[in-house]
């Protein structure tokens, strides 16, 4: 496969396509015998307007999805937020960088018109078999004046395309251009018997003997040797893969790669059923082997572990989405600065969640709301409130028998409640630096129900009363982590103004002071000024292995 440079294009070189063109980009596609396709990509994806109309393609004959599994590619990241946003697939971010073995049935696109060339030369490198629907300024055909340029009018020949151009194609688009363009489809047929593959290399350079299972994104070598076993997996698996089908018509009937043996997935009549077995099959293990060192890689346990419950399954469904993305050094990379750029609304967002559980969640039970809040001046409100040193919550769980004893009466922590009282010592411990060896509230409540205490219990973070009717009263034990927590929450929810503690009560407005003098006092406010609400932000980013000086290491 040949290497072709990276572009960074600017906005001059980007057109979205209007609705008509991609109308008549997809009335080229043939598809297989009755029209499907079964794995598409849009390697220029900008805001999905190509794969959204490929997703609500119907075949009103069979009542289905023409289009079945859409895949795209691209290089902005907010557009690929974007995409993800509207549910597609991203597996990359550089199309031209592209080293995914994926063997795709069609690749459609509106690339960037500067680099459209480049663009459509690696379409026809990296398909096997399929079809190519490229639109490209007319240009790029009619004058090829460049070394790429002729290399593709080369290929375009070899390969039969079809050019259709259009005039004016963009003139009702978002940017209006009166640019040609030319419309290309191409139809690549190979069969697996013919070949097999005898150009693709697929090459990785192999891992080191002896690399281990557990591994942390922390350096580059740990990174490069990941990726170089992960791409020895895809080699060897390719390699696995195409061995059987070569021998399938001999062997085929007497073994099988799970279900390939069956006569549901070939039949000996239809020639390109084995071609389209064998690219289903290879794109099955990309799709179980990306998965499975996306999750190796970026597991991530002393971030994972310092998680609420709600911020461990949003990080699980985000690094599931993720693990589309082709396995390569520049994606992790990319996947680390996504994960720190969200670190500060991941804590915010998790100390919300208790700050909730010990005010409005709770206001409907028994008066707790107004025994756990004191109200001050709120920024441009006057609905603000704050947790007091003493919170009183309702604990649900344990059926019948309450969440504080076992089914015959004796004092125990059921289950059910463990998670809610997990979720609160992590919010505590990220305003105290993320000391792991903090002695944890279930921890205590089991040693004191062991001997038979159920008040006055000492955790790290509180000193706990409960009640077998389902009631615990939590009170602070640290004056400086209560005041973290309610400033962090009250931060959040807009309570207070934004540069809170950062500049002096002297030079603050009046409104401010107020809002100072209500919520803390000046005191306090000028004991605390400047200090972090969050000082574990730094260890953070080393717990997740990712310190700052360490991002050059993974520069592309």
């Amino acid at each position: 496969m040949s290497k072709m440079p990276s572009v960074l294009m600017d906005k001059k070189g980007q057109y979205a396509t209007p609705k008509r063109m991609i109308d008549k980009m997809i009335a080229k596609v043939k598809g297989d015998e009755h029209g499907h396709v079964h794995k598409v990509l849009d390697p220029s994806a900008g805001k999905g307007d190509i794969c959204e109309a490929l997703h609500s393609t119907h075949d009103y004959h069979f009542h289905s999805e023409r289009f079945r599994d859409i895949s795209a590619i691209e290089i902005d990241r907010d557009l690929q937020a974007t995409l993800r946003g509207k549910g597609i697939k991203v597996i990359d971010s550089d199309f031209l960088l592209f080293s995914g073995p994926d063997k795709f049935d069609l690749i459609i696109a509106n690339p960037p018109f500067e680099a459209g060339d480049l663009h459509l030369l690696k379409a026809i490198d990296i398909l096997y078999r399929g079809e190519i629907v490229f639109l490209l300024n007319a240009e790029t055909i009619k004058n090829p004046y460049t070394v790429s340029r002729k290399e593709l009018a080369k290929k375009l020949k070899a390969l039969k395309a079809e050019v259709e151009f259009i005039p004016n194609a963009f003139t009702d688009a978002e940017r209006k251009t009166d640019v040609e363009v030319a419309l290309v489809y191409i139809r690549v047929e190979r069969r697996v018997e013919d070949d097999l593959f005898q150009d693709a290399t697929d090459k990785a350079v192999d891992p080191k003997p002896g690399i281990e299972m557990n591994y942390e994104v922390s350096t580059k070598h740990h990174v490069e040797e990941l990726v170089a076993e992960y791409q020895q997996v895809i080699r060897l698996g390719t390699e696995t893969i195409l061995g059987y089908f070569r021998h399938f018509k001999k062997a085929g009937r007497y073994i099988g790669l799970n279900k390939e043996a069956s006569k549901d997935h070939y039949r000996e009549e239809d020639p390109d059923s084995l071609t389209f077995k064998m690219q289903e099959t290879l794109n099955d293990l990309l799709t179980c082997a990306r998965a499975d060192f996306w999750t190796r890689t970026m597991e991530l346990r002393e971030v994972k572990q310092r998680m609420t419950s709600k911020r461990r399954k949003e990080f699980q469904d985000y690094l599931t989405k993720h693990c589309e993305m082709d396995f390569t050094e520049y994606n992790i990379r990319q996947f680390i600065i996504n994960l720190i750029d969200g670190f500060e609304k991941t804590l915010t967002d998790a100390v919300l969640e208790i700050f909730d559980k010990f005010t409005v969640a709770h206001c409907y039970s028994n008066g707790l709301y107004d025994e756990n809040i004191h109200y001050f001046n709120g920024w441009k409100t006057n609905k603000a409130f704050k947790v007091g040193k003493k919170v009183i919550i309702p604990i649900y769980g344990g059926y019948d028998h309450g969440p504080f004893q076992d089914y015959s009466g004796r004092w125990a922590v059921q289950y059910d409640c463990k998670e809610l009282l997990r979720d609160i010592d992590i919010v505590m411990n990220y305003f105290d630096g993320l000391d792991a060896s903090y002695f944890s509230i279930t921890e205590a409540l089991n040693d004191a129900f062991s001997r038979g205490v159920s008040s006055k219990i000492e955790s790290t973070y509180f000193t706990v009363t409960v009640y077998k009717k389902g009631t615990m009263h939590l009170t602070f034990n640290s004056e400086d982590i209560l005041r973290r927590f309610n400033v962090a929450a009250c931060l959040g929810k807009n309570f207070l103004p934004h540069d809170y503690g950062k500049k002096a009560y002297k030079e603050c407005e009046p409104e401010f002071k107020t809002v100072i003098d209500s919520f803390e006092g000046s005191a306090s406010y000028a004991k605390h000024l400047n200090q972090p609400v969050f000082p574990c932000q730094n260890r953070l980013q080393i717990a997740a292995l990712v310190k700052e000086e360490q991002l050059d290491l993974f520069a592309a």
